[in-house]
């Protein structure tokens, strides 16, 4: 092949990494990820780019590393994207402030003592005890008008002792047949 042709493949191989960039650093605003990583996706999509193309363009690199080089950083910028994502998605809620009170009995909340928090959408719910998160999934509907909640669906809760998410869908919890959510045994 021609250096021309070599270096039109090259130009799209860089386009093709721009493309990953872009979309990871768009999800990752969009998740409200930690900056450090889109600004680390920014600048390797960035630094790829440049240095890719004009390595090759000033003959530094053969076409063969230069491609190999691409694939490595779209690979790293793919890493970066989910260890982000895995980050955003395991961190522990925030902690109460000496004002939090249970959603059910309105004890306050103590922050070094067990406690279990209900992520709803954005929102989080705090509980004294298990039993009590046990009782607000049963009884959710009647909890939201008493309570005057907007709250989207109960996703996961939080043991702050375990300092472990439990997603509502898995096996450990799952959905009774009055349309109510319950918690079985495991906890």
């Amino acid at each position: 092949m021609e250096e021309q042709e070599l270096s039109h493949i090259l130009i799209i191989l860089a386009g093709l990494l721009r493309a990953v960039g872009i979309v990871c650093i768009i999800a990752l605003i969009f998740l409200g990820a930690r900056l450090r990583y889109i600004f680390l996706i920014a600048l390797l999509t960035v630094g790829g780019i440049f240095t890719t193309v004009l390595s090759f363009l000033l003959g530094i690199l053969s076409f063969t590393h230069a491609v190999i080089y691409e694939v490595v950083v779209i690979f790293i910028n793919l890493l970066v994207f989910f260890h982000a994502y895995w980050e955003k998605k395991s961190l522990p809620p925030p902690k109460p402030s000496e004002n939090t009170r249970c959603m059910v009995c309105s004890a306050y909340i103590k922050p070094n003592q067990e406690y279990f928090v209900l992520k709803c959408g954005e929102n989080y719910l705090y509980f004294d005890t298990e039993e009590h998160l046990k009782r607000f999934l049963e009884n959710i509907e009647e909890y939201k008008k008493f309570r005057n909640l907007q709250i989207k669906e109960p996703e996961c809760y939080y043991i702050h002792s375990k300092r472990l998410w439990v997603d509502l869908k898995q096996k450990e919890v799952g959905v009774s047949k009055s349309n109510q959510y319950s918690i079985n045994a495991k906890g």
